[in-house]
């Protein structure tokens, strides 16, 4: 846990960050932000990067097994993009192959690059082959292991060198390396169809490089960033759900001890995983009666609340009491099978609570949490930052 932080309030705050921490404080209390640093890839996992069996022929292909995919992202990952990204959804996919290269799929030749997606389309039909749709990309990215990126459990670099660098777990080379490329799939986007491709050029962000990561493209985009390789057999039906806006703001049920074992999962907050107990429904009436009573067109609550700031994004905010004294609000990415991922947490010692969340419909990015409501100094803010990051401060 970080160390407590002394403020000019009535109550002294200790800030404890999960996975998404604050990137920054504001005002002139003296309050830090402390931005947990991404962990850095160990040399066993460098290492473990998927290498090509063999140097590659013309025109090689790679035969995918038909199996289980497991779409999209976990809630939280870095780089994650929940309006595009599915959360983990499970797919089965039928057997089909692949061009093991970048079009034109020859060693001795590079990527061609800046072509629309219908000259792709055209190019792969002139060979009896067609574009690969997205779970296809997608699968033949991850491998038998649902890797997260091309290269492995880690993005290795060095696989930006050429496309005959790095390999899939199903010895596909150079799968979004070098250049991002077209895949069959689409998405409307403000009314408007989209093309998608998949991967990306070399001097992008790691995160960028991940298997999931979507890409909404005019298909009528000519990049030298984009290429695009070639599917045969009969393409895969399946797909997957698109991101909705669910409601903004729905109440929901937590026992305490899955609290408490959604707060010891993480290192960041097992320090409150201890005789945890949540606040009497009263409570929040109790912080609006402690103010002036005007509720300023807020809703009030002191039970769990499920967030949705923005679609496939679904935060779990909770505040409660850990021990007699010390009252916490923690905000957790919200994961399949009634799992939960921890994102961040803000501490209040000395501070027996209630402590009530503040939210309105018509404001999604933002819920407000406090002790009594309209007083100076007792109301913090937890903010949705895209694409993914939850922060919770006290201005």
């Amino acid at each position: 846990m970080p160390k407590a932080v002394q403020l000019p309030l009535r109550k002294t705050l200790a800030l404890a960050l999960g996975l998404v921490a604050l990137t920054a404080a504001c005002g002139n209390r003296g309050q830090q932000g402390t931005k947990r640093a991404p962990p850095v890839p160990s040399a066993s996992a460098a290492a473990s990067a998927h290498r090509p069996t063999t140097e590659p022929l013309a025109r090689e292909t790679r035969q995918i097994p038909g199996g289980t995919l497991r779409a999209g992202s976990t809630p939280g990952d870095a780089g994650r993009v929940p309006e595009l990204e599915a959360k983990n959804q499970e797919v089965e996919l039928g057997p089909f192959g692949m061009d093991r290269l970048p079009y034109p799929n020859d060693p001795a030749q590079p990527p061609l690059l800046g072509q629309s997606r219908d000259d792709a389309r055209r190019l792969c039909a002139e060979r009896g082959a067609r574009l690969c749709t997205e779970v296809e990309w997608e699968r033949a990215c991850k491998g038998p292991k649902q890797d997260p990126y091309p290269s492995g459990l880690i993005w290795d670099p060095g696989c930006t060198a050429s496309a005959r660098a790095c390999a899939t777990g199903f010895d596909v080379l150079g799968l979004g390396t070098v250049a991002a490329e077209w895949v069959a799939g689409e998405l409307t986007i403000d009314d408007k169809r989209r093309a998608m491709v998949r991967g990306a050029a070399k001097g992008a962000a790691a995160t960028e490089h991940r298997c999931a990561a979507r890409r909404p493209t005019d298909a009528a985009t000519r990049s030298e960033d984009i290429g695009f390789r070639c599917c045969s057999g009969a393409p895969n039906a399946a797909v997957v759900a698109e991101p909705k806006q669910g409601p903004v703001f729905t109440k929901t049920k937590l026992t305490a001890e899955q609290l408490q074992q959604a707060l010891a999962a993480d290192p960041a907050g097992k320090a409150l995983a201890r005789d945890i107990k949540f606040f009497r429904e009263d409570g929040a009436g109790t912080v609006v009666t402690r103010g002036p009573g005007d509720k300023k067109g807020f809703d009030f609550t002191v039970s769990p609340l499920l967030w949705n700031p923005t679609p496939g994004a679904e935060i779990l905010l909770v505040t409660a009491r850990s021990g007699e004294t010390t009252s916490f609000i923690a905000a957790f990415h919200v994961l399949p099978g009634g799992q939960y991922r921890l994102a961040s947490t803000f501490v209040l010692q000395n501070e027996p609570g209630p402590v009530a969340l503040a939210y309105s419909p018509d404001i999604k990015p933002r819920v407000h949490f406090t002790t009594c409501w309209g007083c100076p100094g007792e109301t913090g803010k937890a903010l949705f930052r895209k694409p993914e990051t939850v922060v919770i401060l006290q201005p």
